[in-house]
Parts: structure tokens; sequence; C-alpha cells
């Protein structure tokens, strides 16, 4: 029967176990009941996402567990239970089997699995021999549960594999001699092949701390001094070929792990507290080395009082976590690949802001990121977040974007510089109420040719906004926030009715759109008026013109047959308007003429003035 299920289980897992391991788990649990009559204890295990930040019910109301592990590479979630040791996927919360259905009372297991061979080690203690008793070990396919071996030496996640996975090599502890010992197992035979005495590799180490193993070599941390935390240094040994790399020294105690397939590692500073809950604490300083030459890589600065978090499958993810047990939960991931990319700049959202808008969070994407990364806005630091090694935050302020303009964005680190991206300040939105004229009447064809100046009334105008007539730029010139005025041609008119689009382009920014129309007849009369005429002595006179437009927009009728000034007898000097506002106009133009009768045509009616019109007052 255990067969049959295994073997659907792996069908289930194969199916699932891309889509639901875009992300690792960290689980704890919380006491739900206690019965002090029967010492009972119940439970409820949680989960959190590490790459949402969700918390999750995984396993409800259980006997409190003498102990719960996931393998390094969280293919399995085994919990130890009185009636034997359970196995869940940890990404569902199905028990798949249960294995060794004896009672461990609470002596607890482990597990430990080795990806390259697809081993799966789990161990327990046997219940009748104490804390101090015999481990037994069962070797699994790493997938789908079946039995490998049983009746194993002791293997436990102090286990590492020699760099070309013949040999796995096992931290033995100390003796009753107090010898340190490294154990070598082959995995062909599965028979101890050396004993290697850690005692004679560090002759002058009273208590070398074995730390971490990968590929071969293994990391060691000792105190010069016993009990002197100020001499701690930390070093590897290569055991396939038997050397040393250099020694690092650690002030205070230091955690040591390795990361990206053994490549590199990290040293972890930690304090001490006594007032805090569990004394000592992460200081949130980690160094990055080389595992080949021991040389500082990078150094990483985070908050303190945080745990470090790494998983063999995600051997080039550092994840670290404050208060994951609450809702009030912090959690950082860094990428080695990104961390150790040159700092360039993709992207910043948004890449653009109109000008004296609110202050607003910028988002600057792109490589090489880490906490020590500081935004740059035109020259003066910003307050930064981090958020991953390819996204970091940066505070934008009013005053920041209070003149239009480029300004330059790039981010540091201790380590450099990044390239530069500009972000634009562009002008507030144009907006349109009136353009004057908006009628016009069309050239004559053999007129001469002229031009006269548009008025555009709006808002947010300024020394760079460009005027388009017909989707064509025009000569602009800026007279306020609320007036510009740009210039029209005869050509820009025309001879024939036609409707024209007019609009204003502020840098990226474009107003409403008016319409300019020509049109052979106009709605409405507009009537001239001769205002009074004024006698200036040896014989020259002045006639002042005014006019009644009846239409409701300002009305461009251009100089020609349909406006002009005509006399038989008189010399003239000044010409007529051609532009009309709305409504009655008084005194528009002036025209020096010597008496005799003049007339002013304007499209279809005229008037006249001579030396015998009504006088000016």
């Amino acid at each position: 029967m255990k067969t049959i299920i295994n073997l659907l289980f792996a069908i289930i897992l194969l199916s699932t176990f891309t889509k639901l391991k875009a992300q690792p788990y960290y689980f704890y649990d919380e006491q739900v009941t206690y019965d002090s009559t029967s010492y009972d204890f119940r439970t409820n295990i949680y989960r959190v996402n590490l790459s949402t930040g969700e918390n999750q019910l995984f396993v409800e109301n259980i006997f409190y567990p003498n102990s719960y592990v996931y393998d390094n590479y969280q293919r399995w979630f085994i919990l130890n239970q009185p009636k034997g040791i359970y196995f869940y996927n940890p990404w569902s919360t199905t028990v798949v089997d249960s294995l060794f259905p004896i009672v461990l009372q609470d002596y607890g297991t482990y597990a430990y699995s080795i990806d390259a061979l697809g081993y799966l080690y789990v161990g327990w203690v046997e219940p009748e021999s104490g804390y101090g008793g015999i481990t037994k070990t069962i070797l699994l396919n790493i997938n789908t549960l079946q039995t490998i071996k049983t009746g194993l030496p002791t293997y436990d996640n102090s286990s590492f594999t020699s760099s070309d996975n013949q040999f796995i090599y096992q931290y033995g502890g100390s003796d009753s001699l107090g010898v340190w010992h490294m154990l070598k197992y082959s995995v062909q035979t599965d028979l101890l092949i050396e004993d290697i005495n850690l005692s004679e590799l560090f002759p002058n180490i009273e208590y070398p701390v074995f730390e971490d193993g990968s590929n071969g070599k293994g990391l060691f941390g000792y105190n010069r001094i016993m009990s002197d935390s100020n001499t701690c240094e930390y070093v590897i040994y290569d055991f396939d070929n038997e050397m040393f790399t250099q020694e690092i020294a650690c002030p205070y105690r230091c955690y040591g792990r390795f990361i990206s397939n053994g490549n590199y590692f990290l040293l972890e500073n930690v304090l001490w507290d006594e007032s805090k809950p569990n004394a000592e604490y992460s200081s949130g300083r980690i160094n990055i080395y080389e595992t080949s030459t021991s040389s500082l890589a990078k150094i990483l600065t985070l908050p303190s009082d945080g745990k470090l978090l790494l998983f063999d499958n995600y051997p080039n993810d550092i994840y670290y976590v404050i208060d994951i047990e609450k809702p009030t939960r912090q959690i950082y991931s860094l990428k080695m690949d990104s961390i150790f990319n040159v700092l360039d700049l993709t992207s910043l959202n948004p890449s653009s802001a109109i000008v004296n808008s609110s202050s607003f969070t910028l988002t600057v994407n792109g490589h090489g990121f880490d906490t020590l990364s500081t935004v740059y806005f035109n020259d003066t630091a910003k307050t930064t977040t981090f958020v991953s090694d390819s996204v970091l935050t940066a505070e934008i302020s009013a005053t920041d974007i209070s003149i239009v303009g480029s300004y330059p964005v790039w981010a540091t680190d201790e380590w450099g510089t990044s390239d530069t991206l500009m972000f634009t300040i562009v002008p507030q939105t144009p907006y349109l109420s009136k353009i004057s004229p908006s009628l016009a009447l069309p050239y004559d064809v053999f007129a001469k040719k002229s031009s006269f100046n548009v008025m555009v009334i709006g808002n947010n105008f300024t020394t760079s906004s460009v005027a388009y007539f017909n989707g064509v730029a025009k000569t602009t010139t800026y007279i306020s926030d609320s007036l510009i005025t740009f210039q029209l041609s005869s050509g820009d008119v025309g001879t024939t009715e036609k409707t024209v689009s007019v609009w204003i382009q502020n840098s990226n920014q474009f107003s409403d759109t008016l319409l300019f129309n020509v049109l052979a007849t106009l709605p409405n009369q507009i009537t001239p008026i001769l205002e009074c005429v004024r006698e200036n002595g040896a014989n020259s006179y002045t006639a002042y013109f005014g006019y009644n437009n009846y239409n409701s927009e300002d009305v461009l009728i251009p100089f020609g047959t349909k406006n002009n000034i005509s006399s038989q007898f008189s010399s003239i000097t000044g010409s007529p308007v051609n532009i009309f506002l709305s409504g009655r106009q008084t005194n528009v133009f002036s025209i020096d003429f010597n008496g005799q009768e003049i007339f002013w045509n304007l499209n279809g009616t005229s008037v006249s003035a001579s030396s015998k019109s009504p006088p000016c007052p």
C-alpha cells in the first residue's frame, strides 16, 4: 500500500513542483490549547511565504510536535508525532505517508537531502536510548520516498559531499578523549574509508567548531584564546585537496554559512545583550567572502535583530527576516547575482512629473541594489527604501519638482555608482478658453499677402509653449501664463472655406483643442461706424471709426475688396483694422484726409466721412 501511495504522490509532485516551488517557506508553531491534567499540548503550525510575506495555517491542532523539520531543498516537511513520522508536501497540507509508526516521545527527528545524489536522509533517536542514545537513519529517494537503504551510518545536516559527489563528509564531533573527527564515507560502498582527526588539523585550537560544508570544503570557527570572542577566527579546509585557505578574523561572535553552491560563504556578525530573549542577536552585518581566496567580496548592512535564512533550492538567494512570526514581519530578499552586478538603472516609474505637483514615491528599477543603496535626485540624496536587489524607492518632495527641466537620477552604495537616467519635470497641462479671431473670411486671390497675430487665452502657458495651427507649429510669443500669441499668414487662412484645429503644447503636455473657421459668409453682420471727424487746420482732417460686430466670436476680415478705405479726391493716411472683436467697439482706428469724402468699405457695407461729418467733441 505504501508503494502505491508513494507512486501516486510522485505523479502529483512532478506535475505541481515547477508551479509551486517559486518560493521558500519559513515554518513556526503556536500553542492552541494545553490540558494540565493530561499534559496535552495542541499546536498549529504556520508557514510564511518568504516571497510574498503571506502567513498561512499549514497543519492545524496537532499534538505538540516533538520536532518538525524540512529537508534543505524543502521537498518534504517532516513532522514527528507520538504515532510516527509524517511526511507533508510543503506546498500543500496533505499527509502523504507515515513511516516508522513507533512512539518517539520527544527525542526528535532530523532530515538532510543531497540533491546531487537524489538522497533524503531521515534519522531519529531510539526512544529507549534517551537523548544520548543511538540514532537510526534511513536513506530514501528524495522525490518519491522509496527506501534505498536502511541501517546507515549516522548522517545528519552536518553532512556534505565531495566536489565530485563520490564521498560524504560527516562531522562526528568529539569523542571521550576530546578528539574532534570528520568521517569520510564512500557513496559507492557506503563504508567509512577515513576518520579525519580534526585535532591534528587544528593542533593549537581547543575547540574547532564546524559551521558548514559544501563541495568538499568545511568552514570552521574557533577562538584563538578560549572564551575570548575578540580572537574569533574562521578558516576553510578543503578536504578534497587537503589544504587551508587564509584565516579571517571576525571579532565578537559570527556564524558562517556557504552559499551559491559553495562558491561564497557568509559570516553573520552577532552581538550579546542579556536583556533580549535569547541574549545573542544578529547585528545585521553580513560579510560575503569568495571561498577560493577568502577575500572579502561585499558587506551587507541590514537592520539588527533579524534571522538569516538560506535554502539549497535557492542557492543564490539570501533571506533576512525580522519578526517573522508576527504581523509586523519584515523580509529582505537579496540575490547573489545582483549583489555582485555593477549598479545599473533600467527604468524610472514615473519617469516624469508635472511641475509643482504633489510629492510622490519614485520607483527605481535596475540591478545590483542592496540595503546600503541610496537614490540621488538632481545631486541630492533622497530617503531610499530597499525593496529588492532590482528595485529601490525614493521619496521625492514637491520642492524637488518645482522647476521645469530634466534632472539626473542615479544610485550609489559603498561599492560604486550606477549609470544615470533622466527624470523630466514638465509644465502643467495648458488649457484653452478662447482664440481671437476664431472666424475669418477668405483672402482675396489677388490681395497683397499679409500676416496677423492670433491671441490665445487660457491657463498654464510657459515661455516654452508652442501653438499649433492645422498641425503645424507656429511662431509663438509668451505674454503671460494666461495669454500667448502666434502669427498666421494669408496663406494659412487661404482663399476657401475650411476648419482648422488649434492647440498648445507644453513640453509633452497638450492642451484641449479649439477651432478656427474660414467661412464664405459670416453668421452675422459687422457694421462699420463713423464716430466723428476732427478738423486739424490747414485743410487737414482726421476721421475716427468704430464698428459693431454682431457675431459672438472675434472675426478676421482680410484687407482687400472686403475691407478697405477708398476716395476719389482725398489723399489718405492710415488703414482700417482687420480683426474685429465681438460687440460694439469705438474709436478703433483713424484716417487722416483732406476733407474730401472717404469711404470705409466692409464686407458689402460702407460708411463715409468728410469735412461735413459730425465733429468730434
